[in-house]
Parts: structure tokens; C-alpha cells; sequence
């Protein structure tokens, strides 16, 4: 499918940096990913496996709030802004509302998540 790609990442290797265009989404398909915070540098989240990171600005065509940082080798699979609003518009409508709603739930899981 175009815009979705397989990317690898060496050991400390930054996949962005906090104020960069979010023009990219990530999905872990094997290793983890360190998220920093855009302000202050400090460790707030390890992702794993199966996880996605990067989604919430991609479609607002918004910036980086966090650094990611490749914790050990790792690769992913990098899915464009473009990409993603390409599959879906060829979605049902209840398709985009629940990305919608599962986006919602993933920026409050978030937000809770920088308070600890």
C-alpha cells in the first residue's frame, strides 16, 4: 500500500525530534522506542511491540510534542500523513469516526500518562 513503508533504526538513533512537522506515524513491528519530552528531555514513555506512536499530529499536519529515541535496534513500519488520509477516505464513515475516537482515547492515555 503506498505511504506505508518498513524503516529501521539503529540504537539511539532519533526517529524525530520534538518541533519537527508530524508528516509520519510509526507502528513497532520489533524493538522499543523511548519518548521524551518536548520540553524538558525527560523520559515519559517506552513503547514495545505493537504499539504506535506519531499519529496525533500526522493528520492535523501539526509538530512533534515529544523526541523518539530507538531504544536498541528497531523497526517499524512508517505510514505517511498522506497514506493515512488516502486509506481513510476509503473507509465507511464509521471507519473515520472511530480512528477519531481512538485517537481521543490514545491523547487523554497520554496526557495521564506525562502527569506520573
Amino acid at each position: 500500500m503506498s505511504g506505508f513503508v518498513k524503516v529501521q533504526f539503529k540504537a539511539g538513533e532519533r526517529l524525530f525530534s520534538a518541533g519537527d512537522p508530524a508528516d509520519k506515524l510509526y507502528v513497532i513491528e520489533e524493538g522499543s522506542v523511548q519518548l521524551l519530552d518536548g520540553k524538558t528531555g525527560q523520559p515519559f514513555a517506552t513503547l514495545v511491540q505493537g504499539e504506535s506512536f506519531g499519529e496525533q499530529a500526522v493528520l492535523a499536519h501539526g509538530v512533534r510534542g515529544a523526541t523518539a529515541v530507538a531504544q536498541g535496534e528497531v523497526r517499524c513500519i512508517e505510514i505517511t500523513g498522506t497514506g493515512l488520509r488516502q486509506l481513510l477516505a476509503s473507509q465507511p464513515p464509521i471507519v473515520n469516526s472511530l480512528f477519531e475516537a481512538l485517537q481521543l482515547q490514545l491523547h487523554m492515555h497520554n496526557v495521564l500518562r506525562q502527569r506520573a
